[in-house]
């Protein structure tokens, strides 16, 4: 294929896929956490670092680096903070990403799998719901490709990049300032991805094992230098970890992962990281589950056919699709930290596997299209619902605003069954009296430390007298589902506040959007 057409076809690949990551960009919720990311962003560094570093009981106040909150801080102060133009920054560095990806594939293998690659990443419906996310992950997912690229870029082979050797052993100095130049990039690389999500260890931890298992000497002492390059970069941060840690052992709210949950963590790749209802979820699951083995068996059949060298940089691939998910899933079951967003980085792998199987994987043209086939459907299933879903998390709370701001009156208030509500309702509505419901001291929902809610300047408060103060008018706002969740689980906090208003204001019929209700709550005698 002639540079010039792999050109044309890249820059349609991209256009695709930034066009794919517009689609309802401002249009779908923002969810806690996206609202935490713009609240905590534009407070600036200062906020950030108290929010983040000042110690509690049990560890530090938060568990997340902030070089993303940084480089958010800094897309808003230019472009505004409205959900299309936040959402935006992180569908740039998604399409960035794709780019990568052509490249690595390129450099791996040929030009024809680093657009395949692409390509597929580009419609990948996991890839476009983090690129829609205003969280941390699109930049994780580009600074590991990166990374990967420069790793790539490093070892000796494939041959066309390995720096030329003359006559007597020496190689010229440009070249070998280029060469060595790929590592001191990949250490600044892996550094920076441990400042956006410290999750990124587990991917850098299969990278860095590659010379292992490659029995490759000169390998690990390049993959050495760059580690320690990582380690400098990270040092600054570095002396924080234990109490981050720390927050991680005391209050993080994850459970151990079963036997079956990298298989699930397989359909999420292939399609989208949603509960997605029935029989959609079914039809992925199993969708994920075929292409998956079918990969496998290829595969095997490829190995038995090919010497090592030709085996290298496929195996060099499923082991970074692979090898971060098994080590997460190990490390959990003692300390649970798995996430499947934090594997995008292996699904980007899984992705260019899947190139390598359509371009050099020795498939009948009828079984490829059977393949891509099932794939464009977990393709269709995964975009639909990422493009529609408005319930949990991301619940209709501009509709809400909406509906409160038309009714309200001065002195009202609107008060938050807990924090999940209230972060997004109070960034569409910061004309509002907004406050909520502090989380049980202790529990897993416990992650909103006190030095973070003053760096937000967002105090929650401990019972619902202290919450409602003397207004005379309440908009009480709780999922629809908090009764029976909280009553399965054998807590009283959600009941113990619905008789506490029973009590004291007469309630008007609640107003329901999809599963968020709000009830105007008038004072009794008031």
């Amino acid at each position: 294929m002639s540079p010039r057409r792999t050109t044309v076809i890249l820059s349609l690949i991209l256009l695709l896929a930034f066009g794919l990551r517009l689609v309802n960009l401002g249009g779908r919720s923002l969810w806690y956490d996206e609202a935490f990311a713009v609240l905590f962003a534009e407070k600036g560094m200062d906020a950030m670092l108290y929010g983040t570093l000042t110690p509690v009981a049990g560890g530090a106040a938060d568990i997340h680096p902030l070089l993303y909150y940084v480089t958010l801080n800094a897309w808003m102060n230019v472009f505004g903070d409205d959900p299309f133009t936040v959402r935006l920054w992180s569908a740039v560095l998604g399409v960035a990403t794709v780019g990568v990806l052509y490249l690595i594939g390129r450099d791996l293998f040929e030009s024809k799998t680093g657009l395949v690659a692409a390509f597929i990443t580009a419609i990948a419906p996991f890839h476009v719901q983090y690129s829609q996310e205003i969280r941390m992950y699109a930049l994780l997912g580009l600074l590991l490709a990166l990374a990967t690229w420069c790793f790539v870029r490093g070892m000796e082979t494939p041959p066309h990049i390995t720096p030329d050797v003359g006559a007597h052993g020496g190689a010229p100095a440009r070249k070998r300032i280029t060469y060595y130049g790929w590592w001191l990039a990949f250490g600044v690389l892996a550094g920076l991805a441990m400042y956006t999500q410290q999750l990124a260890v587990f991917y850098l931890a299969a990278l860095a094992f590659v010379p292992v298992w490659r029995r490759d000497g000169a390998l690990l002492r390049r993959v050495a230098l760059g580690t320690g390059v990582a380690l400098l970069v990270y040092l600054p941060w570095l002396v924080n970890l234990p109490g981050q840690f720390a927050k991680v052992r005391s209050y993080y709210w994850l459970s151990p992962p079963s036997p079956a949950r990298p298989l699930l963590t397989a359909r999420s790749f292939l399609s989208v990281n949603l509960d997605i209802p029935a029989p959609g979820s079914l039809i992925a699951f199993l969708g994920a589950v075929f292409i998956v083995l079918f990969l496998a068996l290829q595969v095997i059949l490829y190995a038995r056919r090919h010497g090592r060298r030709e085996r290298a940089p496929l195996f060099f691939v499923l082991w970074l699709a692979g090898g971060p998910v098994a080590l997460m899933w190990l490390v959990s079951q003692v300390q649970p930290v798995y996430l499947e967003r934090a594997l995008l980085p292996s699904a980007l792998m899984l992705y260019l596997a899947l190139a390598w199987l359509f371009t050099r994987g020795g498939l009948p043209r009828p079984i490829s299209a059977v393949i891509a086939g099932v794939g464009l459907l977990l393709v269709g299933i995964g975009l639909v619902n990422q493009y529609t879903w408005d319930t949990f998390p991301n619940s209709p709370f501009p509709a809400a605003v909406d509906y409160i701001r038309d009714h309200w009156q001065a002195g009202d208030v609107v008060v938050h069954q807990n924090k999940l509500t209230a972060l997004p309702m109070i960034y569409y509505g910061r004309d509002l009296e907004q406050r909520y419901l502090a989380d049980k001291p202790g529990s897993s929902e416990d992650t909103l430390a006190l030095p973070t809610q003053e760096s937000l300047n967002l105090l929650a408060d401990a019972t619902m007298a202290e919450v409602v103060g003397d207004a005379r008018r309440v908009w009480w706002v709780s999922f629809t589902f908090a009764e029976t969740q909280y009553g399965r689980a054998g807590r009283p906090e959600y009941q113990d506040a619905v008789d506490w208003l029973v009590a004291t204001f007469d309630s008007d019929m609640p107003q329901v959007w999809n599963d968020l209700a709000v009830t105007l709550e008038t004072r009794q005698g008031g």
